[in-house]
């Protein structure tokens, strides 16, 4: 029996590095992997590629030699995701599929947390005889869809957090310049990042100072993806010469801004919005600011499940204040500015208040320590 475990174990984590090649190509999917095994040789691989195209057993399944696809029958099939059972998609159900080929064996990592699936797929396997096995490396294919769990079961999107900051916490110069305060090793870790989310997002402060491009560099992305560049504040303060706005991605840029901020705005500046086919999202407001929390929900509302925030100071505090995020990444540059922005304006009397974190990781990337942290436990 242990013998057999190990074997699970091992088949479950090729299988789990298969899903990883989906990484920010699946959304609003999740990342799964298959692998098909008969007497301990593996006969089919395969992984979802992109959201639209088949799912990871259909796949494996499609990868198996036609010579050997008799030998399916009996074959076990290890899933990283509960094999999907509804219709309410674009591809067929993978249910159909291991019952069409006769499997005898499916040992899955972990539930899909989708209503329309959540222990329904294993339930329609079992009935027919199959031999299901739930749990291998749960935690691992967990970890792995974590946005796709969070988007399944909130109205929010996941929300990873990103900062570069000097020794004594700043953000840049009193003056807003922060071209570069970390290293060409830690923005290249940045643009993977920018591969694995739908979107990234900036203050119009940041947008304004820095002129980002936010697209995917460093030669990180084959496919071309051009994630979501979404920018919050007011429309009026906007750079309009900003490269979101006038490259051939227009379509692509977001602006979170409140309803009276653009009934407030000049004609020409709507206009020039408007022309450049330039989405507007508005997002309830409270003392004329944006409510950040209602911006990430009308977000998730049109398909936006993951946000790599990068700044700046004001909209991370704001984030950091409503516990918003499901994941932090601090790069802190062996540097010392003095006077500058800083990102945490909440003015504290006690230690005992300040905001703690226990699940922290830390690493050294090139010049810089890098803190990856769990606000959540």
């Amino acid at each position: 029996m242990e013998k057999q475990d190990s074997r699970d174990i091992a088949y479950m984590r090729m299988a789990l590095d298969l899903a990883k090649k989906g990484e920010g190509q699946t959304s609003p999917n999740p990342m799964v992997g298959a692998i098909i095994v008969k007497d301990g040789i593996i006969l089919g691989k395969g992984w979802h590629k992109k959201a639209g195209l088949p799912h990871a057993e259909p796949e494996a399944i499609s990868d198996v030699r036609d010579y050997h696809k008799a030998e399916l029958k009996g074959a076990t099939i290890y899933v990283t995701l509960e094999p999907c059972c509804h219709t309410k998609k674009r591809t067929p159900p993978c249910t159909n599929a291991i019952l069409k080929h006769g499997f005898s064996r499916v040992v899955v990592a972990c539930l899909d947390p989708n209503p329309e699936v959540a222990g329904n797929g294993i339930k329609i396997l079992e009935s027919a005889g199959i031999e299901c096995k739930v749990g291998v490396l749960e935690k691992e294919a967990r970890e792995l869809n974590e946005v796709f769990f969070k988007s399944m079961t909130k109205r929010l999107p996941y929300i990873h957090l990103k900062l570069a900051q000097t020794l004594d916490g700043k953000l840049s110069t009193i003056t807003g310049d922060s071209k570069w305060i970390t290293d060409e090793n830690a923005r290249k870790m940045v643009h993977a990042y920018r591969k694995k989310y739908d979107a990234v997002m900036v203050g119009r402060k940041t947008l304004n100072n820095d002129d980002p491009s936010l697209n995917i560099r460093f030669g990180l992305d084959e496919s071309g993806k051009i994630p979501f560049r979404i920018v919050m504040g007011s429309i009026s303060k906007m750079d309009p010469l900003s490269k979101i706005f006038n490259d051939e991605y227009t379509h692509k840029t977001i602006i979170i801004t409140t309803g009276a901020d653009y009934q407030g705005a000049a004609d020409d500046v709507v206009k020039f919005f408007t022309d450049k086919k330039i989405r507007i999202v508005f997002a309830k407001s409270d003392e004329n600011e944006v409510v950040i929390e209602d911006a990430f929900a009308q977000l998730k509302a049109i398909g936006v499940h993951s946000i790599l925030v990068e700044g700046g100071g004001m909209l991370a505090s704001s984030i950091l204040k409503k516990k918003l995020a499901d994941k932090m990444t601090i790069f802190v540059a062996p540097k010392i500015l003095g006077d500058g922005i800083g990102y945490y304006d909440e003015k504290l009397d006690s230690m005992a208040d300040a905001l703690n974190f226990n699940n922290v990781a830390v690493k050294n990337i090139g010049s810089q320590a890098m803190f990856e942290i769990d606000p959540r436990s």
